[in-house]
């Protein structure tokens, strides 16, 4: 693999940290997965990420209201740890989280802890920061990670998503104003499902 989207290359092999995970993920870097194309509001394009784009979706079709076909990849337990032959199960090291909020006990949710991770001794931004999530389906399987420590270095494995409706409507859209704690750093880009995290190990 090469260009922005290549793993990194002098990692050692990988494995799951999750024992219900069998697939191995690939080493990344925020970086590699937000690649450096930025749109009109600064945030990083779908089609200058991972591998041109490349993440698990949301593949439902509507009928009103109704599913009648199809699956949001971010919900299966697990996702697939390859689409069209390209990995989107990584394992990311040295972030912190700077934000998080946990919706496991409020009715009528996905029950998801979502969180934001910036890259450890870099300035935050739109492209040194993303998107994370424990999902809730982990989490009622029983296979989700505990949430995650605030503020200390830790290494990441989950699968890359492309979340369309943050694109216009992340809440707040625009992660400046909070010092890129908050938001979604004007982009789709997540890793969601997080199916495990550890300290990072210097």
């Amino acid at each position: 693999m090469s260009g922005c989207a290549s793993a990194v290359a002098d990692a050692q092999p990988t494995v799951s940290w999750n024992k219900h995970v069998s697939a191995r993920p690939v080493r990344a870097t925020i970086p590699g997965i937000l690649g450096p194309t930025i749109d009109a509001m600064d945030g990083a394009t779908r089609v200058g990420g991972w591998h041109g784009g490349t993440s698990l979706a949301d593949r439902r079709h509507w009928v009103g209201k109704k599913v009648v076909r199809g699956a949001d990849q971010k919900r299966l337990v697990p996702p697939p740890a390859q689409v069209a032959g390209v990995p989107v199960f990584v394992e990311v090291h040295d972030v912190e989280i700077v934000w998080m909020y946990d919706n496991g006990g409020v009715p009528g949710t996905d029950h998801d802890t979502s969180a934001n991770a910036c890259m450890v001794g870099r300035p935050r931004g739109n492209l040194t920061c993303i998107h994370v999530e424990i999902d809730g389906q982990w989490k009622a399987r029983g296979w989700a990670p505990p949430d995650f420590p605030l503020r200390t270095p830790i290494d990441i494995q989950g699968y890359i998503y492309w979340d369309i409706p943050h694109v216009s409507e992340g809440v707040p859209l625009n992660s400046a104003p909070s010092g890129y704690v908050l938001g979604h750093y004007e982009t789709g880009w997540e890793i969601h499902p997080v199916s495990a995290w550890r300290l990072h190990r210097r």
